[in-house]
């Protein structure tokens, strides 16, 4: 029912049953289903898909990565099994061997 590049021009996605994101070799890179309708915004930070109702998805990986830094910084702060590059991903140094 629609399709649409990204502002990049590095991705398609097409939308009838569901929307498939593609690259440009052709590959499907994943699967929202459930929408007939798919655009993107025009800096590519959000993307609005539709059916019955209307959903938008964040698509700004940094502040994707600052929410999820900011829910997982206790976790990533005082366990012990947190890997040293998950901890410096958010800006919390390395455990001290």
């Amino acid at each position: 029912y629609s399709i649409a590049f990204s502002p990049d021009g590095q991705i398609i996605a097409s939308a009838s049953i569901g929307v498939k994101f593609w690259n440009l070799e052709g590959q499907e890179i994943q699967t929202l289903n459930g929408y007939t309708f798919v655009a993107f915004s025009p800096d590519g930070k959000t993307l609005v898909t539709g059916g019955n109702d209307v959903t938008l998805l964040n698509l700004d990986f940094d502040d994707l990565t600052a929410k999820a830094c900011n829910w997982l910084q206790d976790y990533l702060t005082h366990n012990p099994n947190a890997s040293d590059s998950d901890r410096t991903m958010c800006g919390i140094p390395p455990r001290k061997p």
